[in-house]
């Protein structure tokens, strides 16, 4: 598929989706949310991706919602000709928080690592969308905003959320009250993203280089390790375990196991399958 937000190709596993609106600082227009389940659903259902880079185009990697096409939203400028009473209007801006959500989501539950290439500016909804990436990089002109609090409102699709779970949460809390950049040192002295580059250019060079690393590994044993990393970071030890237990029982790779083993004897890159596709119900009913 086409798409007007994003550009999109693949290659030898690896998946690329790219913001492609940067002489508009990458901003979260209301096509852009209409393209991203759209574009996500596309990538869950190609079994032959390992991996997926995320990065945009221009200079910054995403600023944020586009006020332009949220910011009357439930106002009386909005409803001023047909005026719902107030609990109304609170359950939509609810559904829209929650379908918001939703659409990030998707990208984090990916069976396959989100890798995350951030420059310039990742403010507000940049930061919500950075945050359900696996893995992140910055060039070193990279500064990260939770937006949300200098426009008068607690951010509300992600980032308070998954940030706490990367970072320290003394930190999370000053940077969601204060509301100022935190720079690419910074974010990598606390956690948030892996690697700082000095250009945009030489961080795509690294996280390519990552990209095709994982893509080389046991399809299954990523998924199943993304699955359990998951799982685990919002449930107890023991739940997690018992997870990661049930998960290997049902499947453990032993084919990818036995490739991994014999390819390491007789010195030569492993060779894995794909994971297997869904057939269609149709399809497969006449079959």
């Amino acid at each position: 598929m086409n798409y007007e937000s994003f550009d999109y190709s693949k290659k030898d596993g690896v998946g690329h989706l790219i913001l492609n609106k940067g002489e508009e600082f990458n901003k979260m227009t209301l096509n852009f949310w209409y393209e991203l389940p759209r574009v996500l659903d596309e990538i869950k259902k190609d079994t032959s991706l390992r991996v997926l880079i995320l990065s945009s185009t221009g200079k910054h990697f995403c600023a944020g919602m586009d006020l332009a096409n949220f910011g009357t939203l439930g106002s009386d400028e909005e409803k001023k000709d047909n005026r719902p009473d107030k609990a109304r209007t609170g359950e939509v801006l609810y559904r829209v928080a929650m379908e918001l959500q939703e659409n990030l989501s998707k990208l984090e539950k990916l069976r396959i690592p989100v890798l995350c290439c951030i420059q310039g500016g990742c403010i507000g909804g940049g930061l919500d969308l950075a945050t359900a990436a696996d893995i992140r990089f910055a060039s070193k002109d990279a500064f990260f905003c939770i937006q949300e609090i200098n426009i008068g409102m607690a951010a509300d699709i992600g980032t308070l959320q998954r940030l706490p779970r990367v970072v320290p949460e003394g930190k999370v809390r000053e940077l969601a009250y204060t509301g100022r950049r935190m720079h690419a040192d910074e974010s990598l002295e606390c956690g948030l993203v892996n690697k700082v580059y000095d250009s945009q250019e030489s961080m795509l060079m690294g996280i390519k280089e990552m990209a095709s690393e994982i893509a080389s590994k046991s399809p299954l044993a990523v998924y199943g390790t993304k699955a359990v990393l998951n799982f685990s970071r919002d449930h107890s030890v023991n739940d997690g375990l018992e997870f990661n237990a049930l998960w290997s029982g049902a499947m453990l790779p032993q084919e990818d196991m036995a490739e991994a083993m014999m390819s390491r004897v007789e010195k030569r890159e492993p060779e894995f399958e794909d994971i297997a596709e869904i057939k269609e119900y149709g399809k497969a009913k006449k079959a």
